[in-house]
């Protein structure tokens, strides 16, 4: 699924990272408190899987791609007028014409750069691709290994640290300094970090990030061109890195 910060293209460096923490550890439980589109959850071999957000339109439209990967209540193809109408209904959270999965699928594949209706429609300039029709196909495909997963709504605060023990955490919040996700924003401050702190007292913790205090050691790093701009073309180098506790 197209989405704001998704770590697709960055998972055949960091599955294996996560992947290699869990065979040493013996680890059984693996935990995303920030999944977003599930581009690592949906790869990552264990026991159980468990992957939460606390955006509730993400998790419902997650749910409902595991129930049926063909994604049958979306229809072929999205005008910019149904779009809109989509658009209304989350802006008011009302649910009488389409249900909470539907708008948040119109959202995620019809929006510019699937920034879910902050950006606007999504439409190749040129009349040559159908983007919506692009993201729905690329949905179908992820579908189909998100079969048990265990996805939740739920605040990052609901994990606490003494409720786990020998689990595998890794977190992937929306980066400091960056563009944040309209309603759904978080605020980077002690509190947060201290609460990364308390997981990783009886659990590995694996955090993604640009920096991170001082006590969080970096694991890995990778350059790549991130396109973070309005317009989407223009494309700026970031450090892409892993730290841990």
């Amino acid at each position: 699924m197209v989405y704001q910060g998704s770590k697709e293209k960055l998972a055949k460096d960091i599955v294996p990272i996560l992947q290699r923490i869990i065979k040493e550890n013996d680890i059984k439980t693996y935990i995303e408190p920030f999944c977003g589109s599930a581009a690592i959850v949906d790869k990552i071999v264990c026991p159980e899987r468990i992957a939460s957000d606390i955006n509730p339109y993400l998790i419902s439209l997650l749910k409902y791609a595991q129930a049926d990967p063909t994604l049958s209540i979306f229809p072929l193809d999205c005008p910019k007028e149904h779009y809109v109408e989509a658009r209304e209904c989350f802006k008011k959270d009302c649910f009488d014409e389409y249900s909470m999965a539907y708008i948040a699928g119109i959202g995620y594949f019809a929006s510019y750069g699937g920034r879910f209706f902050d950006g606007g429609y999504g439409k190749d300039p040129s009349g040559k691709r159908n983007i919506y029709a692009e993201r729905v196909k690329n949905m179908k495909e992820q579908a189909l290994h998100l079969k048990g997963i265990d996805f939740f709504c739920r605040d990052y605060k609901e994990y606490r640290g003494e409720d786990y023990e020998n689990c595998l955490f890794y977190i992937d919040w929306p980066y400091a300094g960056t563009k944040q996700y309209g309603r759904f924003s978080l605020c980077h401050d002690d509190e947060l970090y201290n609460w990364a702190r308390e997981l990783g007292k009886h659990n590995t913790v694996i955090i993604s990030e640009y920096t991170m205090p001082e006590d969080f050691k970096e694991i890995w790093h990778k350059e790549r061109k991130v396109c973070q701009r309005s317009d989407r073309v223009k494309a700026d180098s970031a450090v892409e890195k892993l730290f841990t506790i």
